[in-house]
Parts: structure tokens; C-alpha cells; sequence
């Protein structure tokens, strides 16, 4: 961005510079024509030149007039939002031929405006091609644009012949000035093309480095994907596997639990048997049903078509139905409207504590209590069965009831009951703490 703006200053600047020659060079031509008229000495000057000098008005009108049209163009395209390759090429060749208007207006006395044009089109033409060509025909003008070459094809006055009318101090000082513009012209036009090439330079050099760490990007971005496509799927199967356990878990304990209620009263009491069995189909078919929704990533069937509160009563009494268990519900929590994956997890964390109770513990009985107080929700499953010996193991229903619980904040407690009651009673307890978010804060 700084070598832009250089840039562009030092374009400015050789615009100015090139005005002050033209002028420089109208201006002496002008006044020396109307100095050899005032003082009667055009015979004198006639015969040094050897030709008529043209209208000592035509050099500074076409002059300028070309100039400032060479410089409305060229501060106008580099505005000028132009997308279309041939129409930039035009545009270029308009300044070219302007620049040629203007030596050959000036009498060819000065062709350093083809350096100012071609400092202009290098910098704003980036077609190879297209710039070799414009470089060639504006070094060709510059290099056999001056008076001496084309001396045979013009009908102008030498510049030196304008300057024979005066003394030699004046001679030399006019001699000195043009001197002066023209190698400052130069001067600017050579400062312009190495901060050019070196600003282009050190863009390539930057834009190689940014393509090194855009690829580098790229491959670290590569393996953050693939890797996060593997944690994906470790976590998807993990959550399948969860709700397949939960589900087939509780259904089949029920099926198992009344299947051998059935088979025990098969012969002392058919119809209840018949119940039973009746029971337990239904159970299988809400089984299947939940599996089919689980491998869907949908939520439990209970909770598609009701309220969590009911869901749960419907779990309870289906349970006490097939396992021939007694389940003492206690809800303290006030009204259970949550978020959908807090709604999912309580669900599956009390249909998980059930399942182990009878299946694990051979329990007769379950006593369940939720509680809560301001966002925090406790859940605390107790039952008679056979607990777990002295050291509880965490199996795979608890890692996931545990799983299920982090992923929400929540933590997961358990052990014997005799360990924590200090009654001597037997049995196995789970305590969960879940901080709930409610409906208006879930994702």
C-alpha cells in the first residue's frame, strides 16, 4: 500500500514536471516570435532558420490542448472500473497516440512525454504482451522523436534556431533549464520504474509466502476435518449404541420379567397369564417402535406424542405391568418442562435405573423421588435388590447414563444403599444432579 501511493505520487509529479516542459518550450517559442516581429529582426531570424516559423499560437494551444486531454485520460481509467481486456487496450493506444500529438506538436523538441505515458501503461497494463508492444512503440518515440531525426519529414524551426536570436547568457540559460526538466524527467521516469519492478517484486514474494501458508492452511484444515469426521462418528455410534441399550434394555427386561410371570401362572391361572402375555407383546411392539426411533436419531416414542410428566407415568405403570416390580414415584420437582435433550436424558436415565434394578438386583421394589431447587434438578432412584457388592462397578448402562449426564453438566452418583443409609438395608441407589436450562434457553 506505501509503494502505491509513492507510486502514484511520483505519477503526479511527472505529469507536473511534463506540463512545466511543454510550457517551457511554448512559451519560448511564443515569445520569441513575438520579440523577432516587435523588433524588426525577422529578417535576420528568417535567414538563420532557412524556413517560416508556424503561428507562434499553434504550438501552446495544440500542445496543451493535447497534454490536458493525455492527462484526463490517464488519471480517468485508473477510475474508471474497466473489465474488458479490449476496451482497456483502446484506452491505452489513445494515450499513445496523444503523446504523439504532442511531440509533434512541440516540433519534436521534446519526447519525454513518452516516458511519462509508458511509466503509466506499465503500471497499469498486466497483459505481457500487450505491454511489450506499448513499450516498444513508446521507446521508438521517445528515441526518434527528436528534431534532428525527423528533421527531413517536418516543416518546423529548429528550437536552437528560436534561441540564435538571443545572447549568449541568455543562450546558456535557457540551454540550462531545458537541460534541467528533461534530465529530471528522466530522473523521475528511472525512480519510477525501479520502485515499480521492486514493489512487483516484493508482491510476488509476499503472495508466494501467503500461497505456502494458504496450503498449509488448507492441510491443517484437511486433517481437522477427517479428524472431526472420526470424532463425529465415534459419537454417533456412541449415542446409537446408548439409546439401542436403553431401549432394548428396559424392553427386553420387561418381556423376560413377564414372560416367566406368565409361564409361572400358565397352569394355576390362564386368563392371567393370557394378560401377561398380552403385556408383554405390547411392550415388545413399543419396543421395536423406540428402536426404529432411536436409529432414526429421533426421540423416544413416549416423548414424540406427549409431555414428559406423562411419558414418564406411562413408563412407570408399563414397567410395574410386565415386571410384576413395585414402583413408588415420588415428583417433588414441580412441573417437568425442560429442554428436549434434558427431557431425552431424564427419560433414559430413569428407564436405565429401572431396568438395572430388577434385572441387576432382582428389586421388588423402586422408590424414585425428584426434587428440585431453582435450576437444579436431583433424582434419586433407590431399590431392594441385591445391590452390588463391596465395590460397585460402573457397567456399560452406567458409563452411558454417566455419558448422557456430562454432555449436559450433570453428574452421576451411585453405590449401596447400605453405605449410604448406614439402616443395614439392602439394595442400590442412584443419585443425579442435572442443572436444567429450561425451553427458552435450548438450542
Amino acid at each position: 500500500m506505501d509503494n502505491e501511493k509513492t507510486l502514484s505520487s511520483l505519477s503526479r509529479l511527472m505529469f507536473a514536471l511534463n506540463l512545466a516542459i511543454i510550457l517551457f518550450y511554448s512559451l519560448a517559442c511564443l515569445i520569441t516570435t513575438l520579440r523577432v516581429c516587435g523588433s524588426f529582426g525577422a529578417y535576420d531570424f528568417l535567414s538563420s532558420a532557412g524556413r517560416i516559423p508556424p503561428p507562434p499560437w499553434r504550438m501552446p494551444l495544440w500542445a496543451l490542448g493535447q497534454y490536458l486531454l493525455l492527462c484526463a485520460v490517464s488519471f480517468g481509467k485508473n477510475r474508471w472500473d474497466i473489465e474488458r481486456f479490449q476496451v482497456r487496450l483502446l484506452v491505452c493506444l489513445v494515450e499513445i497516440l496523444l503523446c504523439a500529438g504532442v511531440t509533434a506538436s512541440l516540433g519534436f523538441y521534446y519526447s519525454g512525454a513518452a516516458l511519462l505515458v509508458l511509466a503509466d501503461l506499465v503500471h497499469y497494463v498486466r497483459n505481457g504482451a500487450a505491454r511489450a508492444c506499448f513499450t516498444a512503440a513508446l521507446i521508438l518515440l521517445f528515441s526518434f522523436g527528436r528534431y534532428e531525426i525527423l528533421y527531413p519529414l517536418t516543416g518546423g524551426i529548429a528550437f536552437s534556431a528560436y534561441l540564435d536570436y538571443y545572447n549568449q547568457t541568455v543562450r546558456s540559460l535557457f540551454a540550462g533549464v531545458e537541460s534541467l526538466l528533461v534530465c529530471l524527467n528522466v530522473l523521475l521516469f528511472v525512480l519510477f520504474m525501479i520502485l515499480l519492478f521492486t514493489g512487483q517484486k516484493a508482491e510476488n514474494s509476499r503472495i508466494r509466502k501467503l500461497n505456502k501458508q494458504l496450503n498449509q492452511a488448507n492441510d491443517r484444515l484437511r486433517d481437522y476435518a477427517f479428524e472431526l469426521e472420526r470424532m463425529t462418528e465415534v459419537r454417533e455410534r456412541n449415542r446409537l449404541a446408548r439409546e439401542i441399550h436403553d431401549t432394548l434394555g428396559h424392553t427386553l427386561t420387561g418381556i423376560i420379567m413377564g414372560s416367566d410371570a406368565g409361564l409361572a401362572l400358565f397352569d394355576a391361572a390362564p386368563e392371567e397369564a393370557k394378560k401377561r402375555i398380552q403385556v408383554v407383546a405390547q411392550a415388545a411392539r413399543d419396543g421395536l417402535n423406540d428402536v426404529r426411533r432411536s436409529i432414526k436419531a429421533l426421540r423416544p416414542d413416549a416423548l414424540e406424542n406427549t409431555s414428559l410428566e406423562e411419558a414418564l407415568e406411562a413408563m412407570i405403570t408399563n414397567f410395574k405391568a410386565t415386571t410384576s416390580a413395585e414402583v413408588l414415584y415420588d415428583q417433588q420437582a414441580g412441573p417437568l418442562h425442560f429442554a428436549q435433550d434434558e427431557e431425552d436424558t431424564l427419560y433414559r436415565v430413569l428407564q436405565e435405573s429401572m431396568t438395572n434394578a430388577v434385572r441387576h438386583g432382582h428389586a421388588t421394589e423402586i422408590r424414585i423421588r425428584l426434587t428440585r431447587r431453582e435450576s437444579l434438578l436431583t433424582i434419586d432412584v433407590r431399590d431392594n435388590g441385591l445391590g452390588s457388592g463391596e465395590e460397585p462397578q460402573e457397567g456399560f448402562g452406567l458409563r452411558h447414563m454417566r455419558e448422557r449426564l456430562e454432555l449436559l453438566g450433570g453428574s452421576l452418583t451411585f453405590g449401596n444403599r447400605e453405605a449410604l443409609d448406614g439402616d443395614g438395608e439392602r439394595g442400590f441407589y442412584i443419585v443425579v444432579s442435572l442443572p436444567i436450562r429450561g425451553k427458552e434457553e435450548e438450542a
